[in-house]
């Protein structure tokens, strides 16, 4: 009996095979039997993945290599103690001299020791020698170019295993692996030295078993005792692995029923038949699938936040926003049963994968919230979830570039000239140097490149993570462990995963209500979604600056339909998904009072009143269990591979799965059609109705504060630096709501921007991004130490400002109170002592101010950008509020303010834009000839010379652009 060690591409550097080439390799060469042969675990989850899907005649194992005291081993796991002192091993190793980080004692983190439990390989004989001496069972890896080992090993009496490592297969496999180690040296071919050479060539199974190693029968017979040590054992897969709270035992699940029948009375007042009954449903699944330990752990995690001086509150999101446990728990904020949110998109009983809970902070409280994590369960027991990257073209373009020498300038031309590669680079000669390049390119896209943090995702384990998963220190994130698995492979495993996330709204809420003060109603939540006001800003698409809903295909939206009522809210904002361009026209239609048919009973059964267009991904599930009868399982799978990047080449599968299943209940084709077509607009990313229902919450909160504190709102939005839009396109939506802008100013502004009174705005000095900010902090400090500054001269004295710093503040507008005629060039000779007698500096009218402020700010305070191009450069005699009556030719100088780029069905680029000028907002699309004549989209910061035709759609005009 034979196996085979396969190399992937997760050995970064050196492997060639993506997890779906492996797989097709080994099976092409004969074997039955794969084991992994990278360094460290990091891909066997894809490749399990991989063999499931297809459906591979391969049995995979696990194994991997290591380095230890200078030598190269390998091992093969075969009980659960093995495979736990493998990842003990491969994390200790990992995290080196930086054990501490993770509770280690001094000393016992440098190198560990091999893992008893495997089946342990030395790649050289004198690495054999060393285990056999240090008390370890051990054999020797023989390999085709080190025979004369293998003989002296034998003749010692050694146990010599002959597996063949799959390596590559083809010459240019191993050039492959030459530009990988270039790559991963920041190197070039040329200098960077293969670690493999021709010989080291897979074969087939038969043919490597008639040429050593494996023709030696003590070899092929010590190859087949290994296969039979290693097959007897399997990997936990897929039984979810739960932490409870700290310091809990006893009985979790009824710790779990008190608090939650006493946080129900305490949310609702009462209970009624309906509480009660999905109280009782959910609490009971919870306790038959063994989750109630996870509910118990993430109300530990954020109640010990709280008290970590948190400042800003939590929103749960996500799927488990569908849950009334969850709620009641104060873990979610929207109430489930009135917000029709099914607890099956969360658990089911059929479910495989573990749920998970989503928790957002404020984006500058997210990295407090994550160490206190680590410090609370461990360092041992916790780790975050590590993305996996991989090349795409672009990078890869650069990589390659860069292995093969091209100098920069030419990368800059190319990259260029790619622009998302369609189109970009087929022009190459053959003979031209770049065309290999492009070639190498297009076969690295697709494999692993790096390592990276997942957002938030977090895992805690009840004993040391290593019995579960092997863990290394986080890339350029000090403190921090990460798991060798991403996202899926942790989920597969059954980790149970909590994400703990960054939201730059739940800052903008926190600071609008530190300034509001008991202006704040008690129950804003409920308080917004009722609140006239409200939901007449949002009908109206005077969003911009509310959370998750500004985007201009939202405001459009929202436009269109007129409507701003919570459900329709949390609808509009699943139904903008990239995909879905062609069903938003036709749900808009249908709210308008389009008369529509069903074609099938499911579409009228939907979660919310979408008029029968899938909103939620709830929706494709349930639209696969009714017209194509597949289990919820199932369904749940697609759902899952719609956000996946593979999606492309694993969803025909599930398409025709689909037809199918369709046609065998009888479903007319049309209605199959039209489902398909919905469903497949979900690709790349889509949401649950829970997860947008709990962020919908969120903007009511953000949005009431713009209906009835503007100047607070802006400030807070301006300062926490999220959003869609640049500063400057908020600064001119805070003056379309009535309110001045006030420039920076040396006495005025703190260092956020903020409200001054209901009806002014106050930029602050964080915005002059050339002043060296531990000044600009130190002159606040002394300010509000010693008082207002009564002169330019008098602030100098105080606080030593460097020339660079004065300057920007100076050019900037923040000493104007001591230049009354506006004239900035003046005030920057103070530091100097004055203007030299004789001398005259050109004064500094509003048109130069405005430059200095672009360059310093990225703002302007009294002349639209705009404007200043409309004076100089002449032309456009129209504004973009021309543009909101439909039929005219316009011409207008305007401010490009948002954009978005979007593939046609043919591929083309076509973009939507958002142009401003001192007269409003104008929205747009360019078609594809109008880019394809420009030769590039349209950027956020240009000012443009804008010509086109206004067009209405329903409720709404759209400027379409000529050029």
């Amino acid at each position: 009996m034979s196996f085979c060690l396969g190399i992937s591409d997760f050995s970064a550097g050196e492997g060639v095979y993506t997890a779906e080439q492996l797989a097709r390799v080994a099976a092409a060469l004969g074997y039955e039997s794969l084991v992994t042969w990278d360094r460290g675990f990091h891909g066997y989850p894809k490749l399990r993945d991989e063999i499931e899907f297809t459906r591979a005649p391969l049995a995979l194992h696990l194994g991997c290599r290591f380095t230890w005291r200078g030598q190269a081993f390998g091992a093969l796991p075969f009980c659960d103690a093995g495979y736990a002192a493998l990842n003990q091993l491969l994390s200790l190793q990992a995290h080196d001299e930086r054990g501490l980080e993770i509770g280690m004692p001094r000393g016992r983190w440098r190198e560990g020791e091999p893992p008893r439990g495997c089946v342990l390989l030395a790649e050289r004989l004198d690495g054999l020698e060393l285990l056999l001496r240090e008390g370890f069972e051990a054999s020797l890896l023989a390999h085709p170019r080190h025979q004369r080992e293998a003989a002296e090993a034998l003749r010692r009496g050694r146990d010599v295993i002959g597996a063949q490592v799959l390596r590559f297969r083809k010459p240019e496999g191993l050039e492959l692996h030459r530009l990988k180690r270039a790559i991963a040296a920041q190197s070039t071919v040329a200098r960077a030295g293969p670690l493999w050479e021709p010989g080291d060539a897979a074969v087939h199974r038969d043919a490597w078993a008639q040429r050593f190693p494996m023709a030696d029968p003590r070899i092929a017979a010590a190859t087949g005792a290994a296969m039979e040590r290693i097959r007897g054992w399997k990997i936990h897969w897929g039984g979810w692995v739960n932490a409870g709270p700290l310091g809990m035992g006893g009985d979790l699940d009824a710790e779990l029923r008190a608090r939650v029948r006493r946080s129900v009375l305490d949310r609702y007042g009462a209970f009624d038949g309906e509480r009660e009954a999905r109280m009782e449903r959910e609490l009971d699944l919870i306790r038959r699938k063994g989750f109630a330990a996870y509910f118990l752990l993430v109300q530990d995690l954020v109640q010990g936040l709280g008290k970590n001086d948190l400042k800003a509150g939590t929103c749960g999101r996500g799927s488990g926003a569908a849950s009334l446990v969850s709620y009641a728990l104060r873990l979610t904020n929207v109430d489930p049963i009135a917000t029709n949110l099914m607890f099956e998109r969360f658990l089911t009983e059929e479910r495989q994968d573990p749920p998970d809970l989503d928790i957002d902070f404020a984006w500058d409280e997210r990295d407090i919230a994550i160490q206190s994590a680590f410090e609370r369960y461990g360092r041992l027991r916790t780790a975050m979830v590590a993305n996996h990257a991989y090349f795409k073209r672009r990078g890869a373009l650069r990589a390659v570039a860069q292995a093969y020498g091209r100098p920069e300038h030419e990368m800059k031309a190319m990259s260029q000239r790619a622009r998302g590669w369609e189109g970009g680079l087929e022009g190459i000669r053959r003979d031209d140097p770049w065309a290999g390049i492009v070639a190498w390119a297009e076969r690295l896209e697709g494999h692993f490149h790096q390592l990276s943090v997942h957002p938030g995702g977090l895992v805690v384990t009840p004993g040391p993570l290593w019995e579960h998963a092997a863990f290394q220190p986080a890339p350029a994130k000090e403190g921090v462990s990460i798991t060798q698995w991403d996202k899926e492979g942790v989920e597969n495993y059954g980790l149970v995963k909590i994400d703990l996330l960054g939201n730059r709204s739940l800052a903008v809420l926190r600071d609008a209500y530190e300034v509001l003060g008991d202006r704040v109603p008690a129950d804003i939540g409920a308080h917004s979604r009722k609140d006239a006001d409200t939901m007449g800003l949002l009908a109206k698409g005077d969003s911009i600056g509310v959370f998750y809903v500004e985007s201009p295909a939202t405001r459009q939206l929202q436009q269109r339909v007129g409507e701003g009522d919570f459900e329709t809210l949390v609808i509009h904002s699943s139904l903008i998904r990239p995909a879905a361009y062609h069903w938003v026209d036709t749900y808009v239609a249908r709210r308008r009072g389009e008369p529509w048919t069903p074609s099938h009973p499911v579409f009228t059964q939907l979660l919310s009143d979408s008029c029968g267009v899938l909103i939620y991904q709830e929706d494709v599930v349930q639209v696969c269990t009714v017209m194509a009868g597949w289990s919820h399982h199932e369904a749940d799978q697609l759902r899952k591979l719609l956000g996946k990047p593979d999606c492309a080449r694993k969803l025909p599968a599930f398409k025709a799965r689909f037809l199918e299943g369709c046609a065998a209940r009888g479903v007319a084709l049309p209605a199959v059609e039209e489902a398909w077509s919905m469903i497949d607009t979900f690709r790349g990313y889509s949401f649950c109705k829970p997860h947008s229902a709990s962020y919908a919450q969120v903007s009511f909160e953000s949005a009431w504060i713009k209906a009835h504190h503007p100047a607070v709102f802006f400030a807070s939005v301006i300062t926490n630096q999220g959003g869609y839009y640049p500063a400057i396109a908020y600064l001119g939506d805070a003056r379309r709501h009535r309110l001045t802008v006030r420039g920076p100013d040396a006495n005025a502004s703190a260092w956020a921007y903020r409200a001054e009174g209901d009806a002014a705005l106050r930029v602050g000095l964080m915005a002059i991004s050339s002043a060296h900010e531990g000044e600009v902090r130190a002159l606040l400090e002394d300010r509000e130490r010693r008082g207002p500054f009564e002169s330019l001269a008098q602030l100098l004295e105080r606080v030593p400002l460097s020339i660079p710093t004065m300057e920007a503040l100076g050019s900037a507008g923040a000493f104007d109170l001591w230049a009354p005629d506006g004239d900035r060039t003046r005030l920057l000779w103070e530091r100097l002592g004055g203007v030299p007698p004789g001398l005259r500096p050109r004064p500094t009218d509003p048109f130069d101010r405005a430059d200095l402020e672009l360059e310093l700010m990225g703002l302007t305070l009294e002349v639209h950008p705009a404007a200043l191009a409309r004076v100089r450069r002449s032309g456009g005699p129209q504004r973009a509020a021309d543009a909101r009556a439909a039929g005219r030719a316009l011409r207008f100088w305007a401010l490009v303010v948002a954009d978005k780029v979007v593939s046609t069905e043919r591929g083309e680029a076509m973009q939507f834009i958002t142009f401003e000028d001192e007269t409003g907002l104008c929205e747009a699309v360019a078609f594809p000839p109008v880019i394809h004549r420009r030769r590039k989209p349209y950027q956020v910061g240009e000012v443009v010379l804008v010509r086109g035709r206004s067009v209405r759609q329903d409720n709404l005009v759209v400027l379409e652009v000529m050029g």
